[in-house]
């Protein structure tokens, strides 16, 4: 018995050295995988619930941000999961300087909704705190119009370097759709809704080109007088204004009837803006700011006062006082992501 029990004994002791030799080596292996950047890699299928939205893999101590422009008439809702605790903020740039709307730390999972105080290009950013890899999966709905919310993901719309092709690009980079040209792109714009691009090309023929999204299948196209290099949506999508540079002049088109007008100008626009209030449009010249309307078109006012917020009010200002004097920026007045430009234009592309 006595013998039985010392194999016993060693069987037990031999188990235990063996299992802690496991163990130790183990635990070397996973420290020699993650000194030579070897260790198990996590994948892209997303997290439960979130299946067919967007997953991303963020690397050690990386961010990941998602732009989109909004206006205080529009809302969004995320929420996301990720793999272990990271930062979370909303913010915008002025001169190049975030201003954050929200923000919390140390958190795995977010579900809010997000109502803008101001028309401007908000950027949602997650930040991975940890030297490890982050997976993060999630979901974005945007609201096209007050009430009605749209799934889909931020997006950017970028032309190459020949201008004949606008792509529109994910947060990864990757392609998901593209439009190539005959002519040369002058200059596109997304409508409110996120519905219709609209893109000047080079040449009066056909200089208009008006597509569907999210498939950017062609719905018209318009013959200008002049070539043209800026336009934007009204509120609606269901006029577009179109202005040259060196022209005295503003062009408003019907989208549904074809129909177009012409507005004489007292100086050449130096910049064009859709207003936040229904059927207004601003136009700035180098002395002034023009209140226009899209329907029926015309000039309403010149030497415009314009609204800002300030905080949670709103007042109606002289642009050139507070905009130049006090440093508050209206679109008319700052950069803005300008649709050629190597970053090209924030849209969000609805998933049908």
């Amino acid at each position: 018995m006595s013998g039985n029990a010392g194999k016993q004994k060693a069987s037990s002791v031999k188990a235990q050295i063996a299992w802690a030799i496991t163990l130790l080596a183990g635990i070397l292996l996973i420290l020699v995988l993650r000194f030579v950047g070897l260790e198990p890699e996590l994948t892209r299928e997303p997290f439960p619930g979130f299946e067919g939205q967007q997953t991303v893999l963020v690397h050690g101590l990386g961010i990941h941000e998602q732009c989109l422009e909004l206006r205080p008439k529009q809302g969004l809702d995320y929420r996301f999961q990720a793999s272990h605790p990271l930062s979370f903020d909303i913010h915008y740039h002025i001169d190049g300087q975030p201003l954050s709307q929200f923000s919390e730390t140390s958190t795995n999972f977010g579900n809010q909704h997000f109502k803008p105080k101001e028309n401007r290009i908000y950027c949602l950013m997650w930040v991975n705190p940890r030297d490890e890899m982050l997976k993060l999966s999630y979901e974005l709905q945007f609201e096209i119009v007050p009430g009605q919310l749209q799934t889909g993901i931020p997006v950017r719309f970028v032309s190459n370097s020949e201008k004949r092709l606008i792509r529109i690009l994910n947060g990864s980079q990757h392609e998901l759709a593209r439009l190539e040209t005959e002519s040369d792109i002058l200059n596109f714009e997304l409508s409110r809704d996120q519905q219709k691009l609209a893109v000047l090309v080079s040449g009066v023929d056909q200089g208009l080109q008006l597509f569907e999204l999210p498939g950017l299948e062609k719905k018209n196209s318009f013959s200008l007088e002049k070539a043209a290099r800026m336009l934007a949506f009204s509120e609606d999508g269901n006029f577009l204004a179109v202005a040259d540079e060196h022209q005295e002049e503003l062009l408003i088109i019907d989208l549904n009837s074809g129909k177009k007008v012409k507005i004489e100008l007292p100086a050449t626009l130096l910049a064009l803006e859709t207003g936040d209030q229904t059927n207004e449009l601003l136009g700035r010249t180098e002395l002034e700011v023009l209140k226009l309307q899209f329907d029926p078109p015309q000039l309403l006012e010149r030497d415009a006062r314009i609204e800002l917020a300030f905080g949670d009010q709103k007042m109606m200002v002289d642009p050139d006082e507070v905009c130049f004097a006090h440093g508050i920026p209206h679109p008319l007045f700052t950069p803005k992501a300008v649709a050629m430009s190597p970053e090209g234009l924030p849209g969000f592309l609805a998933i049908p």
